[in-house]
């Protein structure tokens, strides 16, 4: 168990997954990213048997903790029978600029199809996919061409698919959407607001290059990972999550006085009519938090813990 995950979530988790009565077997795919790697994290204490899954076989390091991934082998899932499926695996938004599109799609269709095929296995009682709130925002991604948005309409395709494939399975499939969220296991932080604000102030100085309202609501990865294991209890949900709204300056602000409270932060002219508003309405998060008891992190606290991992591979 590492110090780089919520006590909450972990908490969470544990009244989920330990149960005496289910002795649960987890699938992880993306293992080594940023949501594999929370999802290992996480559920660390509870010793169940897990499978780690990444793009290739590797040793990776969880905090303390040294996990083997493996690369996709229908037959090894077939015969280690998850019970419990955490869907991690999707190229992210910044490859869409990095590689042909119809690369990006079909490695990301490759991906949904494992998603489906371990779905349907039997004894597969939970599938949870991590999806995006790029999925419907602006709107239905599904609802416009695939060019207009092909992050957001693969991420609600595979919701789509997911969701066919435990009607046809019986398993209860879970869809945790994710719009902005924080976490000491993030990859590439610079690729991020916070995370990158985190580096900056961390080096004296934050710039804040957006030159319009910002808007976001942030939530441990790890605990939108909790909360949608607990839901997979109960029955089928798309969660969406939520936390304070904050725009970027106080974001900022709020960054500087947890990491280093000198740094100075600058910012250019904001033109304040076009906003960005990227984020769930929040009531959702909230909802879900109350029923499962989880006092969800505040932002100070994320941005404690997600610093911790950022800083600590600076």
């Amino acid at each position: 168990m590492t110090e780089l995950v919520g006590a909450g979530a972990r908490a969470l988790a544990a009244q989920a997954l330990g149960s005496d009565r289910i002795k649960d077997r987890v699938l992880v795919t993306g293992a080594s990213g940023w949501l594999g790697r929370t999802a290992l994290d996480l559920l660390s204490p509870l010793g169940l048997p897990t499978l780690a899954l990444a793009s290739r076989s590797r040793a990776i390091r969880v905090g303390d903790l040294e996990i083997v991934c493996r690369e996709w082998d229908e037959h090894e899932v077939v015969e280690f029978a998850p019970t419990v499926v955490l869907d991690c695996a999707f190229l992210t938004r910044d490859r869409v600029a990095d590689m042909p599109l119809d690369e990006f799609v079909a490695a990301n269709r490759a991906l949904t199809d494992r998603l489906v095929h371990a779905t349907r296995l039997p004894g597969v009682r939970l599938a949870l996919t991590v999806s995006s709130g790029a999925g419907v925002y602006p709107r239905d991604a599904l609802s416009g061409p695939i060019e207009d948005n092909p992050y957001g309409y693969l991420k609600r395709e595979a919701e789509c698919r997911l969701a066919e494939a435990a009607a046809e399975s019986g398993a209860v499939p879970i869809v945790a959407r994710a719009w902005s969220i924080s976490g000491a296991h993030v990859q590439k932080p610079q690729g991020y607001a916070l995370g990158s604000m985190i580096q900056d102030a961390d080096a004296g100085a934050i710039r804040i290059m957006a030159r319009r309202p910002v808007f976001r609501r942030y939530v441990l990865a790890e605990e939108l990972l909790a909360v949608g294991i607990a839901e997979g209890g109960v029955g089928p949900a798309t969660i969406d999550s939520g936390g304070e709204l904050v725009e970027m300056a106080e974001l900022a602000s709020r960054v500087a006085a947890v990491v280093h409270p000198g740094a100075l932060i600058s910012r250019g002219e904001v033109d304040a009519r076009d906003p960005d508003r990227y984020h769930s309405d929040g009531q959702d998060w909230d909802r879900r938090c109350e029923r499962w008891g989880l006092a969800s992190a505040p932002l100070d606290r994320q941005i404690e813990i997600t610093a911790r991992g950022v800083l600590s591979r600076a």
